[in-house]
């Protein structure tokens, strides 16, 4: 979900906020131990890299909203932070959760078709995964594993 925020240090500045649901499966037998994320939107022919939003399970008043303006509810958002769950990414079990990168205000209304995730583990090493726009999953499905309310009109104008 694209939204937008002020940003945390610099007055009457807004950042574009990247409000995404991770859904991570490992194939190797070994438990996985994510420390850190890192995202990047191909912006223009060109990956741009977001900052992580560390702490954004200290916001009050968080709002979500669908592009035409109609609140959508998170449940239990900050519990449902990835990066909160503490648990290793296991084989055959997945571990999901939302996490919050941001950007310029300028890519607020950008056409992104891909996005790069990069999960970092414990011992450094880089896991990337590619997600272009028109492989996303139907919203309702999002709906229902990620415990959300998604107004009507956010799914019939999709």
């Amino acid at each position: 979900m694209v939204g937008q925020m002020k940003h945390p240090t610099i007055a009457n500045k807004e950042l574009t906020t990247f409000t995404t649901y991770l859904y991570l499966i490992n194939k190797g037998r070994s438990a996985l131990h994510i420390l850190d994320y890192e995202m990047e939107a191909l912006v223009d022919g060109k990956w741009q890299r977001l900052e992580r939003v560390y702490g954004v399970h200290t916001i009050k008043n968080l709002e979500f909203l669908s592009p035409e303006g109609h609140k959508i509810e998170i449940k239990n958002f900050s519990d449902n932070l990835i990066y909160r769950k503490n648990l290793p990414v296991e084989f055959g079990k997945p571990l999901l959760g939302w996490i919050v990168f941001a950007g310029d205000s300028s890519l607020h209304d950008k056409a992104i078709p891909e996005y790069r995730i990069t999960c970092i583990d414990a011992f450094r090493n880089k896991h990337v995964i590619i997600s272009k726009r028109d492989q996303f999953q139907n919203i309702l499905l999002l709906q229902d594993l990620a415990d959300i309310v998604i107004p009507a009109d956010a799914i019939t104008n999709r």
